[in-house]
C-alpha cells in the first residue's frame, strides 16, 4: 500500500550551523492518526513547514525525501506547492488568526474554499459548521469577532470542505481553556473520521495528543528519539519520551 506520507532522511538547515532538523523519517498511512511530542523547540513546527513547502530562507532543506501518495514534493514549485497545499495537506496553525483573512466575513472565506473544492456552497458550508459545533450564524461575523477556539474549528470546516489526504495540526489547543480544547479536538476527530484524512498531530501536551492519535513520534533536538503507541512510552528507552510520558501523567493526577 502507497503511505498517505512518507519522509526519509530530512534534513534542514540554516546557514553553516548544526541541521535543525537531523534525518528526519516516518510514514502515515492512509487514515492514520499520528502524533509528534517534543518539547518546545525541538523542530516540531519546522518540520511541519517543511511538509507543507512553507520554510523561507536561509532555512532550507539540505536532505532527504517527503513523498505524498508516493509522489515527491521537496522539489515543487510555489505554483505547484499551492495547487497541492489545501487539495493534498492541509495545515491548522497554531494561530489560527493568521490564516484567515481579517476584513472577510467567514461565510465569504467558507464559501471560496467550497468553490475551489468545487462543490455547491451553500449546503456544503452550513454541513462544515454543523459537523464542528459551530452555529450557522458564526458565517457572517469577521475573525476578530470569534474566540480562538472558534477560529481554529473555522480552519477545520474548511479542511472538512477541502477534504485534503493529509492533515496537519500545528499546536491547535495551546493557549485553549479545558472545555474550548475538547471542542477543538472534537472536530479534529469528526473532520478525520469524515474524510477519511491521515492527521499529524503535533504538541507538547501528550494529553491532547493521546485524544486523537495512538501511536506517536518523540522528537528531541531536532531528531526522532522515539516511535511508539501512547501507552508504552514510560518503557521507552529515550529519556525524552519518558519525560513526558511522566509529566502527562503527573498532570493528569493533579486534575
Amino acid at each position: 500500500m502507497v503511505k498517505a506520507l512518507s519522509v526519509k532522511d530530512l534534513t534542514i538547515t540554516c546557514g553553516v550551523a548544526r541541521p535543525l532538523l537531523d534525518r528526519v523519517g516516518f510514514d502515515l498511512a492512509p487514515g492514520e492518526r499520528v502524533g509528534l511530542v517534543g518539547a518546545s523547540g525541538c523542530g516540531k513546527s519546522l518540520t511541519a513547514g517543511a511538509l507543507c513547502g512553507l520554510l523561507r530562507p536561509p532555512l532550507r532543506v539540505s536532505g532527504g525525501s517527503v513523498r505524498l501518495d508516493g509522489r515527491e514534493v521537496l522539489d515543487l514549485s510555489a505554483a505547484s506547492w499551492r495547487r497541492v497545499r489545501g487539495e493534498r495537506i492541509f495545515q491548522i496553525f497554531q494561530s489560527p488568526g493568521t490564516a484567515l483573512t481579517p476584513g472577510r466575513r467567514i461565510r465569504t472565506q467558507l464559501t471560496e474554499t467550497a468553490r475551489l473544492a468545487g462543490v455547491e456552497a451553500k449546503a456544503t458550508v452550513a454541513a462544515a459548521l454543523d459537523a464542528v459545533a459551530l452555529e450557522r450564524r458564526v458565517a457572517e461575523f469577521f475573525p476578530y469577532q470569534l474566540s480562538g477556539g472558534m477560529k481554529q474549528r473555522v480552519l477545520i470546516a474548511m479542511a472538512l470542505i477541502l477534504r485534503p489526504r493529509i492533515l496537519i495540526a500545528d499546536e491547535p489547543t495551546t493557549g485553549l481553556d479545558v472545555l474550548t480544547e475538547r471542542e477543538v479536538l472534537a472536530a479534529l476527530n469528526t473532520m478525520a473520521d469524515e474524510t477519511g484524512a491521515a492527521v499529524l498531530f503535533i504538541s507538547h501536551d501528550l494529553r491532547a495528543v493521546q485524544e486523537v492519535a495512538g501511536r506517536v513520534l518523540v522528537m528531541e533536538h531536532g531528531r526522532l528519539v522515539e516511535n511508539a503507541s501512547v501507552s508504552n512510552l514510560s518503557l521507552s528507552p529515550a529519556r525524552a519520551a519518558r519525560q513526558l510520558a511522566e509529566a502527562a501523567h503527573a498532570l493528569q493526577g493533579a486534575c
